[in-house]
């Protein structure tokens, strides 16, 4: 199926995005880069590490691009973790995922109006939340064709899977504010 493939392929890329911006943001303030000097700082008017340096670059206190970062791996391995516990779980696992991608995609509203704003454009920024909406449409789309479940089943395979996906983007959170509050990075 074309859309299964496009929820495997549109978070790997959303990886790939959200890794660079996360890591570029550690890395400019942490100290060990010069501003101005990123794959994606092209002008003045266009370049990420300008706005990686704004306090705009941080949601509820972490930076946006790891919040972006957490999020696609933990739908990664939502779909492709839960896939192997058999097509009884499907239903479940993809209605779940098109809830979150839904309210990550009214989430990302509030962050194009933040880029709006900005005096710079990070030309990187705005394909984690095209690429999230891409994920939406190919989740919707499997959903409409899943069919609907015959029988309960046992939530304990998915209590463990929702420990996974959310236990990896705790930690992720967890590490820069251990990071953060060490002084190893600069508010």
């Amino acid at each position: 199926m074309r859309s299964e493939r496009v929820l495997v392929a549109a978070p790997v890329l959303n990886l790939l995005n959200t890794g660079y911006l996360s890591a570029r943001y550690v890395a400019l303030h942490a100290g060990w880069v010069t501003a101005g000097t990123g794959l994606c700082s092209w002008t003045q008017a266009i370049d990420c590490d300008r706005v990686l340096l704004t306090p705009q670059a941080r949601a509820f206190w972490f930076p946006n691009a790891l919040l972006g970062f957490g999020f696609s791996l933990g739908c990664l391995i939502w779909w492709l973790g839960g896939r192997r516990l058999g097509e009884a779980y499907r239903p479940h696992l993809i209605r779940t995922l098109v809830f979150w991608l839904a309210v990550s995609s009214l989430a990302t509203l509030w962050f194009f109006w933040l880029l709006a704003h900005l005096d710079a454009i990070c030309p990187f920024c705005p394909w984690h939340h095209v690429l999230v909406y891409v994920s939406l449409g190919a989740a919707w789309s499997v959903w409409r064709r899943t069919p609907h479940p015959t029988a309960p089943q046992p939530a304990r395979p998915l209590v463990i899977l929702v420990c996974i996906c959310v236990g990896q983007f705790l930690l992720w959170l967890a590490g820069w504010a251990f990071a953060f509050s060490r002084g190893a990075l600069s508010p």
